[in-house]
């Protein structure tokens, strides 16, 4: 392969990313090669090479490229706008992930649904060439929840915390991203609810569970206005 900088259309990095990311999606890391890649891009191989490196270099970058493209608004840093009271917090930051996860599913991009399978893949079990990524992605978040937690329990422990961390993370996730499976298990779900209501009932549940049971649904006449990611 000559050393020279190779001379190829401005769509060509874009191009191997796109098929990487259908291809890793559709047939799993190990099952693609960079032969199957460059060929459903319809670019020469060692393009792979000169532009990502190796394989590994590859799935990095379009892990990268899928946080960019299809994860929506930019995660939430918790900051001194955050509503004081906990129960009302931990509220606001359950319509934000809602609201996130409901603008990924709306979108008409046509590659939404292969990144949806290759992001749901990676939260299952992170490779290491991706694991900073991901990390970096749900900090904040998880940095949230621990505040609500804290501030709603003070005298958690630390393995309660996580305890009550991941079965948090674990509700919003259930309702939002296994709409499908949710509709074949629970057949009597109620789908018209919208995502105010569904982050008031989650909210109340886990209050109660924590047993710090709070005012919900807000009291009249003070509606909560939507939150908009």
């Amino acid at each position: 392969m000559s050393a020279s900088i190779p001379t190829t259309c401005p769509d060509t990095r874009d191009s191997l990313l796109q098929a990487a990311l259908a291809c890793f999606a559709k047939y799993g890391y190990d099952a693609t090669s960079i032969r199957l890649i460059a060929s459903m891009a319809g670019k020469n191989s060692s393009l792979i090479s000169y532009y990502f490196k190796s394989k590994e270099g590859l799935y990095r970058e379009v892990f990268k490229h899928l946080l960019l493209r299809f994860q929506g608004c930019e995660p939430e840093e918790p900051s001194a706008s955050s509503p004081a009271d906990p129960r009302e917090r931990l509220n606001h930051h359950f319509r934000r992930l809602l609201r996130q996860v409901e603008e990924h599913l709306r979108s008409q991009d046509p590659l939404q649904r292969q990144a949806a399978w290759l992001f749901m893949a990676e939260l299952h079990c992170p490779k290491d060439e991706v694991k900073d990524l991901i990390l970096g992605r749900i900090a904040p978040a998880v940095a949230e929840i621990r505040a609500c937690l804290l501030a709603l329990r003070p005298d958690l422990t630390e393995p309660e915390l996580a305890f009550w961390g991941i079965t948090l993370q674990g509700m919003c996730m259930t309702h939002s991203l296994h709409i499908e499976l949710n509709k074949l298990v629970w057949p009597a779900a109620d789908t018209t609810l919208s995502l105010e209501e569904m982050a008031d009932r989650l909210t109340d549940f886990a209050c109660r569970g924590l047993g710090a049971p709070g005012p919900f649904p807000p009291a009249p006449g003070k509606p909560k206005e939507p939150i908009h990611a």
